[in-house]
């Protein structure tokens, strides 16, 4: 067992997986930088798309799996801030991050799970808003009130808060794009949660038969630990369980049947995500004349039956 300690992107970048067995990286004395001000030199932070990456080198090596949880922790921070930019941004990198771990993983054997522990209190509104208008903008219209203009993304309170309101325009500078704030309803130094249910998806053994409908959040890690037969669920996968009744039959091989494959040929099964799945479980097969598509989202959570990865946007 060998252990080793980084604590920037160039040392982070020379780690040799099969040389190390646990890895500790620390690399800020508080929160890292926001993906919009990161050094990415040498001597500077990694991306969470680099971090996910080295994790997963490690923990891959493991033949009894493993449980990998990355979070996009800052997100949350900037909606605290009404500061649309630089949340739109990391969301962006924690999408980048989601794309690293699914190009390391087979998802035939590891369960995907992408979701948020909360919302925010922003808004996205217009009034007949042609495609491509800029985000960050103006709405195409003014206020039908006061004739004012106003921000597509609002925030319900935060630090927002101006009479007359906040409207972000033209810049002329990077920095002050990465800086602007959005308008708020109502004065706070630091904006709140909100409390609409947030989605979660899922893809990989057992995702569809798990995470579908509505559920509270509380359920989650219990789901994850029966897809990897965890906890109260470790019988599971030698065709027992916890419970009275029938004894469960085994599956060959991984601990729940292959609803998915990476690449799907004529009379395979499909790769479809789970809003699709057909109600009574039954396996969709390839035509010769099939498309395959596949949504993946913002946020993920990773589980594999041969390990767990997780990730969650906050």
């Amino acid at each position: 067992m060998k252990a080793q300690y980084v604590w920037n992107k160039g040392q982070l970048d020379q780690i040799d997986p099969n040389q190390v067995d646990y890895l500790l990286g620390l690399f800020s004395y508080s929160h890292m930088d926001f993906e919009a001000d990161r050094d990415p030199g040498a001597t500077g932070d990694p991306s969470l798309a680099d971090m996910t990456r080295s994790a997963l080198s490690i923990l891959l090596k493991n033949p009894k799996g493993f449980f990998l949880v990355v979070e996009g922790g800052r997100i949350d921070h900037a909606h605290h801030y009404n500061n649309a930019y630089r949340a739109l941004d990391e969301t962006l990198a924690m999408e980048t991050a989601l794309l690293a771990a699914l190009a390391l993983v087979n998802p035939t054997e590891t369960l995907i799970v992408v979701t948020s522990d909360h919302s925010h209190v922003l808004t996205m509104g217009g009034q007949a808003t042609p495609r491509g208008h800029p985000i960050l903008g103006p709405d195409s219209k003014v206020s039908d009130v006061d004739g004012q203009p106003y921000t597509t993304l609002l925030y319900g309170n935060g630090p927002g808060y101006a009479t007359p309101r906040i409207i972000p325009m033209n810049t002329t500078s990077a920095a002050e794009d990465r800086n602007q704030v959005h308008g708020s309803a109502v004065p706070r130094q630091w904006a709140t949660h909100g409390g609409e249910d947030v989605p979660v998806y899922a893809l990989g053994p057992l995702a569809t038969t798990l995470f579908t409908g509505t559920f509270d959040q509380s359920y989650i890690p219990h789901a994850i630990a029966y897809s990897a037969c965890l906890g109260e669920h470790r019988l599971r996968c030698q065709g027992l369980d916890n419970y009275t009744g029938a004894p469960l039959v085994p599956h060959s091989g991984n601990c729940a049947q292959q609803e998915i494959t990476s690449v799907a040929h004529s009379g395979q099964p499909i790769v479809i995500a789970s809003s699709v799945m057909s109600d009574d479980g039954l396996l969709r097969v390839k035509s010769s004349s099939d498309a395959v598509v596949l949504e993946m989202f913002e946020l993920t959570v990773v589980v594999t039956i041969v390990g767990v990865i997780g990730a969650v946007i906050t």
